[in-house]
């Protein structure tokens, strides 16, 4: 009987031991326990956290509580951390994209629709990215939330990509700047951001499934900087997993890029987040570095039970509490391992704030303030490629009447489809702006033109085509100015599917065309995420612009430009081709048999196009103006070693009438290299505001590493001693200023 007592005690002993929660053990933490102190370290609060947690709550702690959600403990006081969709506005956090973007969705976030990635590059504007940043994570607090699902800073590989409007553009150094400034914006307001996808999501199709052979150059030197550079400059507190394989491995699961690049090469200190349903493995997982899977709970297994999920192959549940402590009881993670992990999610709950300041909803969703940053960054935005005759900007004293026409005129496309695309409280549509900027002094006439592809299938129809596209040519001969509103939308140009084609999408050519012959002052306007071929009308429109996906306040800023009260100032931050067939990974895509070899090795967009001699149709980093701006004085540091700086000042002049700004591109050329090199290579940007006749000195600072490749010999980074010349101009086929410098060790 005594050993019975004996043997019952000594179990319960254990039992409050690993599990103090157990029998109301709360009192087991004391008031003034250290990881409670603010004053102390991040790492000696979790250090000290650690301790105090069982093995049940550390393992918890890996798998999200429900659809966007992070578990909380409440016996220790550590929150939950509440997600939200970006990185273009806060979208609704209740379930899959299917289900919060349907007509009728069961409770409605309504935000500011911020203009698309591809169109915020557009701007090469880095501080109005930052204040974009800042906005959205005020949403994220006004709405109760405290992380949001952004940046997107993958690479546009393919001009098919279905997600290429979200990100940044083609060139990584651009893409770095622009991300380390939304991320800066973002942790400003003690909001957590997410950079994601790591690494090298380029392509939809078969996104879950697909395994990409890459090489380790091209990796760094192509699909990692982005990344680097939000750990390296910004301490970012978390990065996305991507869906996709790297050279064999999920990359849920690659310990090469989240161990050995991302925590050992980078320094990266925060955690690693799953995309949703991309985990395939436990102890694999956990192992590699992957710390936080999502969703969890029973959304996580309706969403991987459900038909649509098998068909696409998500996986998840892989981190749910039973399995983790299964897989540390069997010795196939270890309680070091494990505390890795938990220890890295803990983290970055104290150095946001979030641990001792828990977030409350602030109510500020879609200020002035907030719609202002959305208009600016759409206004910017806008790239002005062809102006044939100065037909822009429009004379509201000489015109009388414009045809507004096209699928995307009286609809305002904001963004395109799935995780990304935001519910807005209002929006403007092209023939809104239009309309509301001409006044009463100018008619403003409307023709559908052409219905979008997919719509509505009674637009779809030979007559009803016939019937548009008569009403539009009538419109149009009957008005002093055409402007033609064409492009895609969001169940066209989305996540979880990529593009079919490069072409427009049916009939909108045609109507291009039939417009143009109706009425020669015809303005063509792209509303869209991805180049589109222009072969067949480009020779005969006067005009075109590229507004991309501007948010809810797109019309407002297309209506700014047209008529002049704003000067363009966008600058593709990507190339256009002519045709899918000229493109860099033409016939490495999208793959065979779920492997496809980015067999274009470091020659990605304008890389290729300027190596290779292959003519795009506009170049990376064109734009035209209003005005027309003068580089001179080109200085650069004639020689240097070591770690010595290359300082770089020219000077820029407005010489035309208007007030604009430019772009000033910085590329380096290395003739010299023993291995291949691409023909230049963006290494600076500086955006510039000039009154008419006003001169600017603009300046740069280059160190080693904008000399530098990766080596596949050292595995690291190398500048090799011998010149290089320091290129200056006004796109990536518009090199105005050159100059030598030696490096000589």
């Amino acid at each position: 009987m005594r050993r019975s007592f004996h043997t019952f005690f000594t179990s319960l002993l254990a039992v409050v031991l690993f599990f103090p929660n157990f029998l109301g053990a709360e009192n087991a933490v004391p008031a003034n326990a250290p990881y409670k102190d603010a004053s102390l370290s991040a790492d000696k609060r979790v250090a000290d956290l650690l301790t105090r947690m069982t093995p049940e709550e550390k393992a918890t702690m890996l798998a999200g509580s429900g659809w966007m959600e992070s578990a909380a403990i409440d016996r220790l006081g550590i929150p939950s951390i509440k997600m939200a969709d970006g990185p273009m506005g806060v979208r609704s956090w209740l379930g899959s994209s299917a289900l919060t973007s349907a007509a009728n969705p069961p409770i409605k976030v309504l935000s500011t629709s911020f203009p698309s990635g591809v169109a915020m590059a557009s701007t090469w504007d880095t501080e109005l990215v930052k204040r974009e940043g800042q906005a959205i994570a005020q949403e994220v607090k006004g709405l109760g939330r405290n992380m949001i699902l952004g940046p997107t800073v993958n690479i546009n590989r393919v001009p098919l990509w279905g997600r290429n409007f979200e990100g940044y553009g083609e060139d990584p150094y651009l893409s770095a700047r622009l991300g380390v400034a939304y991320i800066k914006g973002v942790q400003g307001e003690g909001v957590i951001p997410s950079v994601k996808h790591f690494a090298a999501n380029n392509e939809e199709f078969e996104r879950h499934r697909i395994d990409e052979k890459i090489d380790a150059r091209t990796l760094h030197e192509i699909y990692l900087p982005a990344f680097k550079a939000a750990v390296q400059e910004t301490d970012v507190w978390t990065v996305m997993s991507a869906y996709n394989k790297v050279n064999g491995l999920y990359c849920a699961e690659n310990p090469t890029l989240l161990t050995d690049i991302l925590q050992k090469e980078f320094g990266f200190k925060g955690f690693v987040i799953s995309d949703w349903g991309s985990t395939y493995s436990t102890a694999g997982t956990v192992n590699a570095g992957m710390d936080l899977e999502m969703p969890g709970g029973a959304p996580a297994r309706a969403m991987i039970t459900s038909p649509r999920s098998q068909l696409s192959g998500n996986s998840g549940t892989w981190l749910e509490t039973e399995k983790v402590l299964a897989e540390v009881k069997a010795g196939h993670i270890t309680e070091a391992t494990l505390d890795a992990n938990v220890g890295r999610i803990l983290r970055v709950i104290f150095v946001s704030g979030l641990f001792d300041h828990p977030m409350a909803t602030t109510g500020e969703i879609d200020t002035p303030a907030q719609q202002a940053v959305a208009r600016q960054g759409a206004t910017e935005g806008i790239v002005l490629l062809k102006n044939a005759g100065s037909l822009l900007p429009l004379d509201a004293g000489k015109i009388h009447s414009i045809a507004v026409i096209g699928p995307n005129a009286a609809v305002a496309r904001t963004g395109g489809g799935g995780s990304s695309l935001v519910r807005p409280k209002y929006s403007v549509a092209p023939l809104d702006g239009i309309r509301e900027r001409a006044g009463n002094g100018i008619e403003v006439k409307y023709a559908l033109g052409v219905g979008m592809e997919g719509e509505d299938a009674a637009q779809d129809t030979p007559e009803a085509r016939a019937k548009a596209l008569k009403e539009a040519t009538d419109t149009a001969a009957h008005a002093d100015v055409a402007v033609v509103v064409v492009g895609r939308y969001s169940k066209l140009e989305a996540e979880g599917f990529d593009v079919k084609t490069m072409d427009l999408p049916a009939g909108q050519d045609e109507l291009i065309q039939a417009v143009e012959q109706a009425n020669p002052h015809t303005i063509v306007v792209l509303n869209t995420g991805d180049p589109v071929t222009m072969s067949k009308w480009l020779g005969q429109t006067p005009a075109l612009l590229d507004m991309w996906y501007g948010g809810q306040e797109g019309g407002h800023a297309l209506a700014s430009i047209l008529f002049g009260d704003a000067n363009p100032s966008g600058k593709l931050p990507v190339s256009l081709p002519k045709k899918w067939e000229d493109t860099p990974a033409y016939g490495h895509y999208p793959g065979e048999n779920l492997h496809v070899e980015y067999a274009e090795g470091i020659y990605v967009g304008y890389r290729y196009f300027d190596s290779k001699n292959v003519e795009p149709e506009f170049p990376f980093g064109f734009w035209l103006s209003y005005t027309t701006f003068e580089y001179s004085g080109l200085t650069v540091t004639p020689k240097v070693s070591g770690d010595a700086p290359i300082e770089v000042s020219l000077k820029v002049k407005n010489t035309g009438a208007r007030a604009g700004a430019e772009v000033v591109q910085l590329y380096v050329h290395d003739g010299h290299s023993k291995i291949d090199r691409p023909a230049h290579e963006l290494k600076g940007f500086q955006r510039v505001e000039l009154k008419p006749g006003e001169m600017q000195t603009v300046r740069f600072k280059l160190d080693r590493a904008a000399l530098s490749y990766w080596s596949p010999e050292t595995k690291a980074w190398a500048a090799e001693p011998g010149k290089f010349e320091i290129q200056v101009g006004a796109s990536s086929r518009e090199i105005r200023l050159q100059a030598p410098v030696d490096l000589v060790r």
